[in-house]
């Protein structure tokens, strides 16, 4: 048993590797406790870009309708408390520690990470709450992801793309598939997917499973005020606090699968509900602006299709665009960097304490980019080469985390 929650969370923190990407033992775990999981309402939420934001504008519009909505999300931007909130509030330390010491007599039984540990903690939180409508960020994949014993009564699917090809396959129809792996029999299902191939795959899987599905085609112009970016939809001006052009599609596919709960009957609200619950829905580390003077924007923009994405949002502002990368060793990072130089005026690679981080050195080879490894003196070096332009941080979450921590004092 742990008697500060410093040491709880290093312990679990340690827990992260296994020989299998597997479920078996976890939903044993969670039959042998009886499937406690069963008795919550769930919204579940794949994709390879977009479950974070996604899932928040949800979160956040339940909350503004008088909903006690849960959220389970992961990796965590600041503490490991943020990956359990209810009503944007998270977990306190005297009950995430309460929850930790809950679950260690099935640690070696279940060989347990600390993923599978952290989403039984969820389980157990959101039940004792009592929430109204919990709502689960898949962590890897789908199909054979811990979150997977939930059974979402809406099941979404924000995007397709290249990542963790290793687990998933390396076609897109094979990721499609494992991210449909969530999708169970009477769910109802939405997607922001419109390419052929993956989206067929989840049409399939929608068929063999009866279930419906709706296709949000989130293809919509926007314009920009500020650092606020306005869209119509459904008849309705949609405000959003971020100029990042890919919270289009994910805020527009919260809205579709809420106006779906809606028509189902299993939720209640207003227009200007919907409306105040989206444009104050900010999600931390995805095109925040750190600083306005000078201008400071971190991005985690972790794999290649999340940087093709951050690129589509970059036009308009103020040159020069020095921008600051770091990755995963395991991540496309040639095909990332590329992108970033192509639209950055000047590009620093640099590196962070991780065991699966990239080194600097490494990361830049055979690129036009200055290699500094010290985050801190990258910093300062991008502050000093963007003066009056802007200063773009992105990459690995785990770097994203890092550098807020560095910057927020």
């Amino acid at each position: 048993m742990f008697h500060d929650i410093e040491s709880a969370i290093k312990a679990i923190s340690k827990r992260t590797s296994t020989n299998t990407f597997a479920l078996k033992l976890f939903a044993q775990l969670m039959a042998d406790l009886g499937n406690p999981q069963l008795r919550l309402n769930c919204l579940h939420i794949a994709g390879t870009n977009g479950k974070g934001s996604t899932a928040n504008y949800l979160r956040s519009v339940l909350e503004t309708s008088g909903y006690k909505a849960g959220l389970f999300t992961s990796p965590h931007l600041i503490e490991h408390n943020d990956r359990f909130k209810i009503n944007n509030v998270p977990i306190s330390d005297e009950d995430l520690l309460l929850y930790i010491n809950r679950t260690i007599p099935y640690w070696q039984q279940y060989s347990l990470t600390m993923f599978e540990i952290d989403t039984l903690i969820a389980i157990w939180y959101f039940l004792d709450q009592q929430v109204d409508w919990a709502v689960f960020e898949v962590g890897l994949g789908g199909r054979l992801d811990a979150t997977n014993v939930i059974v979402g009564k809406v099941c979404l699917i924000t995007s397709i793309g290249f990542d963790h090809m290793e687990y998933l396959g390396d076609t897109l129809g094979k990721i499609a598939f494992e991210k449909a792996g969530i999708i169970k029999p009477g769910s109802v299902v939405l997607t922001a997917v419109n390419d052929e191939e993956p989206l067929s795959v989840i049409s399939q899987v929608c068929r063999d499973k009866g279930c419906l599905l709706t296709v949000v085609d989130a293809n919509i112009p926007s314009s920009l005020n500020g650092w606020k970016q306005t869209y119509n939809f459904k008849g309705m001006n949609i405000e959003l606090n971020s100029v990042a052009k890919y919270q289009i599609n994910n805020s527009a596919l919260a809205i579709e699968t809420l106006m779906v709960m809606s028509k189902a009957g299993w939720i209640d609200f207003t227009d200007e509900q919907l409306l105040e619950g989206i444009k104050n829905a900010n999600w931390l580390g995805r095109f925040e602006v750190l600083s306005e003077y000078p201008l400071v924007i971190i991005d985690g923009a972790h794999n290649e299709p999340g940087v093709k994405a951050l690129t589509e949002s970059l036009s308009g502002l103020p040159r020069p665009l020095v921008t600051i990368f770091s990755a995963l060793m395991d991540k496309e990072t040639d095909k990332m960097l590329r992108m970033l130089i192509d639209v950055s005026d000047d590009v620093i690679v640099s590196e962070f304490d991780f065991h699966r981080a990239q080194k600097a050195e490494l990361l830049g080879k055979g690129f036009n980019v200055s290699v500094i490894p010290s985050f801190l003196e990258a910093y300062q070096e991008g502050l000093s080469r963007s003066t009056e332009g802007t200063l773009l941080i992105t990459g690995s979450l785990y770097f994203i985390s890092m550098v807020r921590a560095c910057i927020i004092k």
